[in-house]
Formats: C-alpha cells, structure tokens, sequence
C-alpha cells in the first residue's frame, strides 16, 4: 500500500509540477557527468578523456549555477535531493571512473593484478566518501556558513584539472600522484574540517572568468587552456588547505 500526503504534494502533484528551474540544472550536471563516463568508458582517444574532464568542469560549474537559481529564484521540494544524487553521478562516479581509466591506460605503465586492485580500490573509496559527505549534507537539520568536511564538487574540482593537465603536459609519475591525492581528498571529505562557503562576489566572478577561459580555449582547440586549468588546480588547492592555515596562523 502506498501512503499518499497530500499536504505535501510530494506524492500528489505530477511530476512536472514539482520540477523546477533549479531541478533542470542538476539534471543537466548528471547528463554531463555520465556523458564524462561513457567518453572514457568508450576507450577512445587522448581527447575524448580530456573532453570527459572538461565535461565534469563543466557540470561543477552549473552545480553552483542550480544553487544560486535555488537560492534567488524559486526552488522545489525534491530539488536538494535531486542535487545530491547529481552531484553523486558527477563528482562521485565519473572522477572515480575516469581517474581509474587515465592511471590504467594513458600513461606508460604496465600494472600489476595486485596494482589494479590498489587502484580500483582507491577509487571505489573516493566513490564511498563523497557519498558519505553528500549524505551527511542532507541529514544536517540546519543550513550554516560553513561545510563540514570539504564539498565534493571541490574534490571533483582539483582531481579533473590535476588530470587534465596531467594529461596534457604528460606529468611525470602523475598515476602515483593521483592515487595519492585521491587518498587525501577521501580523508577530507569524510573529516569534521569545517569548510567556508566561497559567498564573496569577487570570488565566484573570478572563478567564472577562470572557467569561462578554460572551456573557450578547449572549445577552440587551443592550448592555452592549461592556464586556467593549472590555476585552478592551485586555488582549490588553497581553499582545502585553508582551514590548516588558518590554524596555523591564529596559533602563531
């Protein structure tokens, strides 16, 4: 039997009704994250691996463009739910497939049985965690000004430019690199490290420049794009480090 409440109408309402502006858009960042998947699961070349990372850039950026809709415009009932198991399939599963794709294959290594394990194992794990942050995002009654444990779009953020340029610029050792930070990165996710939400306008301006320049450049095929991505790379690498710097600094 199905228990209907209609003060809700959750349950009532078509489905139609309940979709919103917002509920587009994170539908829009699943469609890129799985197009992401399905470009490395193809087993093609070099470029369709960096069109998949570029992909997953892309679907973070309309992440924060669903949240700002959400925030400013309208929202629905089921649109934090529907954001989470987006950001699952985008910041989650495509990383995870795609980073086991780029250590297996695009780099002059020949692994191992117990080498493959290792790194499906850590994949499998930055899987689990990021769904364990996003679960706890939605358990928590009370929105604040600050994230508990670090978000894992910024996990999604730092592993796709790394790889990106990685594969680009064809960095050496980058597979034991890679298998490291994503180590490190399931740690954060899953640890009490309180994280700031990024509300400065002049932040997000420049984050948006940034990615902007670096899907212009891949669109137009000019390499420049390793620019933007290699800042990227940096400033996400700052803003995890932060709360450990901001310790640092109010000890000293």
């Amino acid at each position: 039997m199905v228990i209907r409440i209609g003060s809700s109408g959750i349950y009532t309402d078509s489905m139609l009704k309940l979709i919103k502006l917002p509920d587009l858009l994170s539908v829009c960042n699943a469609l890129f994250g799985f197009a992401a998947i399905l470009l490395v699961l193809e087993g093609g070349s070099t470029r369709a691996l960096k069109t998949a990372l570029v992909f997953i850039l892309v679907a973070t950026v309309i992440d924060g463009l669903d949240g700002f809709v959400a925030r400013t415009v309208e929202s629905s009932p089921i649109g934090r739910y529907l954001d989470s198991l987006a950001d699952m399939v985008s910041f989650g599963v495509a990383p995870a497939v795609v980073a086991f794709v780029v250590i297996k294959n695009f780099f002059p290594l020949t692994l191992t049985y117990t080498q493959v394990v290792v790194v499906s194992a850590f994949c499998g794990a930055y899987i689990i965690c990021g769904m364990l942050r996003l679960a706890r995002y939605n358990a928590k009654i009370s929105q604040q000004n600050e994230f508990v444990g670090l978000p894992i779009t910024g996990s999604a953020i730092l592993l796709a430019s790394f790889m990106l340029l990685a594969v680009e610029l064809d960095i050496p050792c980058c597979a034991y690199i890679l298998v490291i930070l994503m180590g490190f990165l399931c740690l954060f996710m899953i640890s009490r490290i309180q994280y700031r939400k990024l509300k400065n306008s002049w932040l997000v301006l420049i984050s948006l420049i940034l990615f902007s320049a670096l899907f212009f450049f891949y669109a137009v095929s000019l390499p420049l794009f390793v620019y933007p991505a290699a800042i990227i790379v940096v400033l996400t690498a700052l803003y995890i480090c932060s709360p450990v710097m901001h310790y640092l600094l109010n000890r000293a």
